[in-house]
């Protein structure tokens, strides 16, 4: 019995250490990658106006709860209290405790797990250490480390003995409380906590009569915390429902989006085989605290999947998800240990062993087996990936981007945006995270998540679009009535300021914004006659229309010797519909992917390196055909193309189905605007519509980006012919 003894105490170690070591090691991989979705932000901004004294309000003197996460937001107040100009760094060290912490209880509820017989245990947190997801939301900023914690809490406590642990019920429902405070569908899993409740313990209520244990002490939370904040908080904000119960619309159900944000999970964590390991693991299981536990996953996870499903789900990478994935894991491998430990234990049921040791290594065989599979599913998950999802679900990888350094940078546009604009001026922006909090003034959330004007919008079921962004204000004479003066829209920064294209209208007028890194983020001016135009102009940041020449991208400027009397008969305005409709401008297209997007502001190659315009064109992987009109018969044609150094590449041109002896060519090189000139000879052109198809060729390296094409012939131009630009 000793040499037993000893054999599983050195098997609890080293499950424990390999444990312990695989989790840490993925400590440096998160704090590298450490992240903040905008949304953080909002509450935020609410923690600065309560420490600031102003209320816990979005806006001075506006109660409204546009945030729905109260606990989180009072811990983001506490580095503000003490003088720090951004809670970030600390909520990130928040996160990353919290993180430990889940591990850290879900590690000594292994240690319990064991000494019942379920060896497997400890390694049951190794499948879950490779979910990007669960781990990645530590360290967002947002309050699902919060979530996640007091969820692996709540399931912690329940799990234990209240036999031997009496007050294990009344920490279990705390948890539960707090997980409320944390986030409002924290009710969602108390409520499966309690269906849990009375399956495991509806006996010893019902028929043992304890109910101090079991009803008196779980009860406590719930009437002196939860009930009273609930009141206060009705009684502060004025509604029952918080502001964002309207404004993402959790009033109507959204069931086939729900299914298909489900699908899109159990899909990519490849889950669907496992599941069952849960309620199967739950009915045989004979072990006291692991039944506990998968009775109470099962629970509690069904529950949470239904609301989510009716909800819609949710448009950041799993966050509704990822509090349950915490204890699912760990319950998918201890369910495995206990079912195949209850299907050999009913095959030796003659043994003489003590019933809760019967199979106890085939339980470990069988768990061994599922953690190896499911860690190999797990790590073949997708990570890092800028991509959209089913159901309009960005990806980590998309989220950050809005925050991240060099991406959007939105932290830099709020703080450049504080220092341009008027101290009196209300300001409007759906990105009501970061850059009104660095921009320190009224704001109109144009989502209505802090307004519920806009979120009391009415939606139906018709309607519904993307989740948590199915309101949205664009009427500017809405927004100046609610008395906006700067709207600032969607900062995404791009290389040239996009107010010299714009001319100013009675109605706004927009305004461009140098960066630190020299990139342009935009704003709309609503009342330019109540804005001193004249300030704005003397920062040397700000960049108005009429500050900047542009050229027309209409026009040819570098016609080859001899062309000075040609005429243009047709033109093709790459990217512009109707142009390409017009022309049945079609592309070849590369593996069924037509080739990439641009925009670009840049100056012409000498001689006309004084001319700067902006045009719109995409890369040529393979090749395009179009058609020409107005062309006439016995002329040759000139073949001009604007087109960007960026790449460069060689193209046949056909014209009515035969090749010119000369090619399409657009040496690549620094980014400046070119153009390449092709003849057409007069004996390959018909009257009127002619047919043109350029071919990449492949035995040269790199594609062309073109922008432009114009058609040119000598003497009298056709009826739609434009005049020659100046030389």
């Amino acid at each position: 019995m000793s040499a037993k003894r000893n054999y599983l105490t050195v098997l609890l170690v080293a499950e424990s250490v390999f444990a312990a070591v695989v989790v840490a090691s993925q400590l440096p991989k998160l704090v590298r990658l450490a992240w903040v979705q905008d949304d953080a932000y909002v509450s935020f901004r609410y923690a600065r106006n309560f420490v600031l004294g102003r209320g816990l309000v979005y806006n001075v003197g506006d109660y409204v709860e546009g945030y729905t996460n109260f606990l989180w937001t009072l811990l983001a107040a506490i580095p503000l209290a003490f003088g720090a100009e951004d809670p970030l760094s600390f909520m990130h060290i928040v996160g990353g405790v919290l993180w430990a912490g889940s591990y850290l209880l879900l590690l000594a509820m292994s240690f319990a797990f064991f000494a019942e017989g379920i060896w497997i245990a400890p390694l049951a947190l190794v499948p879950l250490a490779f979910h990007w997801s669960y781990n990645m939301w530590f360290l967002s900023g947002m309050e699902t480390p919060l979530v996640c914690f007091l969820t692996t809490a709540a399931v912690f406590f329940f799990a234990r003995d209240p036999e031997r642990h009496p007050r294990t019920l009344f920490w279990a429902s705390l948890a539960g409380v707090a997980l409320t405070m944390t986030r409002p569908d924290g009710a969602i899993t108390m409520a499966g906590l309690t269906v849990a409740g009375v399956l495991c313990y509806g006996r010893r209520v019902f028929v043992e009569r304890k109910w101090r244990t079991y009803v008196l002490l779980p009860l406590l939370p719930l009437l002196f915390l939860y009930l009273p904040f609930n009141l206060w908080r009705i009684w502060y904000y004025g509604s029952f429902y918080p502001n964002t119960y309207y404004a993402k619309v959790a009033y109507l159900t959204y069931y086939t989006r729900g299914w298909v944000y489900l699908a899109g999970f159990l899909q990519i964590y490849g889950l669907v085989p496992w599941l069952p390991f849960l309620p199967l693991g739950a009915l045989f299981c004979r072990n006291g605290m692991a039944r506990r536990f998968l009775v109470v996953t099962t629970v509690v996870s069904a529950a949470v999947v239904l609301y989510v499903v009716r909800l819609g789900g949710d448009f950041m990478e799993w966050r509704f998800l990822t509090p349950i994935a915490g204890i699912v894991y760990p319950a998918i491998v201890v369910g495995a240990d206990a079912l195949v430990k209850a299907i050999a234990a009913w095959r030796r049921r003659a043994s003489e062993e003590p019933p809760e040791r019967r199979g106890a290594r085939a339980g470990w065989v069988g768990g061994l087996i599922a953690t190896g599979l499911l860690v190999v599913v797990t790590r073949g998950a997708p990570g890092d990936r800028m991509e959209w999802y089913p159901g309009g679900l960005e990806t980590i990888g998309l989220l950050r981007r809005y925050c991240d350094p060099g991406r959007y940078d939105w932290r830099s546009a709020g703080k450049l945006f504080n220092e341009v604009l008027p101290p009196k001026v209300k300001i409007a922006t759906t990105s009501a995270g970061m850059i009104p909090y660095f921009c320190d003034r009224p704001c109109l959330d144009l989502h209505g998540l802090t307004d519920p004007q806009i979120a009391r919008e009415p939606v139906t079921q018709e309607s519904r679009g993307r989740v948590g962004h199915e309101h949205w204000l664009q009427d500017l004479d809405v927004m100046r009535k609610r008395g906006v003066d700067i709207v600032l829209d969607w900062a995404d920064p791009h290389p040239y300021p996009s107010s010299i294209f714009q001319p100013p209208t009675e109605k706004f007028e927009k305004v461009s914004v140098k960066l630190p890194d020299n990139r342009y983020v935009d704003f709309l001016i609503l009342n330019p006659k109540d804005v001193d135009r004249a300030a704005l102009a003397s920062d040397p940041r700000v960049v108005l229309y009429g500050s900047v020449p542009v050229a027309d991208k209409k026009s040819i400027y570098l016609r080859p010797d001899g062309a000075g009397d040609w005429r243009v008969v047709d033109r093709i305005d790459i990217e512009e519909g109707e142009s390409e409709k017009t022309h049945d401008f079609k592309d070849e297209l590369d593996n069924g992917h037509r080739g990439s997007w641009h925009t670009k502001f840049m100056r012409y190659s000498t001689p006309q390196g004084d001319v700067q315009l902006e045009d719109n064109g995409r890369r040529f992987p393979i090749g395009a055909s179009w058609k020409v009109h107005d062309v006439r018969a016995g002329f040759p044609l000139l073949f001009a193309v604007r087109y960007d150094h960026t790449l460069g590449g060689v193209y046949d041109v056909d014209v009515n189905g035969k090749r010119l002896p000369q090619t399409l060519n657009t040496p690549g090189g620094s980014e400046i605007w070119d153009e390449a000139w092709v003849e057409v000879p007069a004996d390959l052109l018909v009257d009127g519509t002619n047919e043109f198809r350029i071919t990449k060729r492949q035995d040269k390296p790199g594609d062309a980006e073109i922008y432009h094409l114009w058609f040119l012939q000598p003497g009298a131009a056709a009826a739609n012919a434009e005049a020659p630009p100046p030389s």
